[in-house]
């Protein structure tokens, strides 16, 4: 079974795909089942550091879920999953709860994407941050605040758990994780303990770490430590992007060890064998 876990509508603030037209790219490259999973934040058109307001989430998110609907009946040979992309801040954090708790999500991915003010997930947006601090100082915020975000714990999966090395590479080099190894291994047994999955995430392959989120040592010291379920998404925001590089995350979890994904139904996760796939 080919899944994708991870793709932004127009419901996104930083995308204008519409779901039927997904769903068309979905049905070309064979997909059995995919997830919408829009942030839950909006941004400025200008891009750049994004707000949370609960009431527009709220409102935001049930036209989510009746697009959902009305394109699953439309398109009934796809599963569609309703989805979101949570972000850590913590002054959010309650409200953010407050709407789990409420819309009923089928899968949640938790994310950091924000540093000390500094949009780390943007290339361009984090340049100032990076050209400020050394390696150990920006890397070494990033865990931390990934120790937060798991231990906080209200989501599915943590996403691009890496995503640091997207802009990090250009000024660093290669993300070489061993070096906080120390901060991460905690970060995975708290994933093992709260049931927590992790996505492979292949829209790094698009940018100039040429690499999955996450390092294949990460994902090897998951299967090590036991966490159990993993998912596969694009991560992508236009069309061309949908499905984009599925086979070679496939690929790579099969190599490391992994035997399963995971599917998610109103946040409980049903595994399948990667050899299904």
């Amino acid at each position: 079974m080919l899944i994708d876990y991870h793709i932004h509508n127009h419901f996104s603030s930083d995308s204008k795909q519409s779901t039927t037209d997904i769903l068309k790219r979905a049905a070309e490259l064979g997909l059995h089942e995919i997830c919408i999973t829009n942030h839950v934040e909006t941004f400025p058109p200008a891009g750049g550091e994004g707000t949370f307001d609960y009431q527009e989430a709220i409102d935001r998110f049930t036209k989510v879920k009746e697009d959902i609907d009305k394109t699953q009946k439309e398109h009934p040979n796809i599963k569609i999953k309703f989805g979101i992309e949570l972000e850590y801040v913590e002054g959010w954090m309650p409200g953010i709860k407050k709407l789990v708790d409420k819309m009923g999500f089928d899968y949640m991915i938790g994310s950091i994407h924000e540093i000390d003010e500094y949009l780390v997930s943007s290339s361009q947006f984090c340049r100032e941050f990076y050209e400020k601090y050394p390696e150990e100082h920006t890397y070494k915020r990033y865990f931390e605040a990934m120790y937060k975000l798991v231990g906080w714990g209200h989501f599915s999966a943590v996403g691009h758990f890496d995503i640091c090395k997207k802009g990090g590479v250009e000024f660093y080099g290669p993300f070489k994780p061993k070096k906080y190894k120390d901060q991460i291994i905690p970060i995975l047994k708290l994933m093992k303990e709260k049931g927590i999955g992790i996505e492979l995430n292949t829209s790094g392959l698009r940018y100039d770490c040429n690499e999955i989120f996450p390092h294949p040592d990460i994902l090897k010291w998951c299967v090590e430590i036991g966490v159990e379920h993993y998912t596969i998404g694009s991560d992508g925001h236009r069309i061309e992007e949908v499905g984009k590089d599925l086979n070679k995350a496939l690929a790579l979890a099969k190599e490391i060890g992994i035997k399963t994904l995971s599917t998610y139904s109103k946040g409980k996760p049903t595994k399948f064998l990667i050899s299904d796939s």
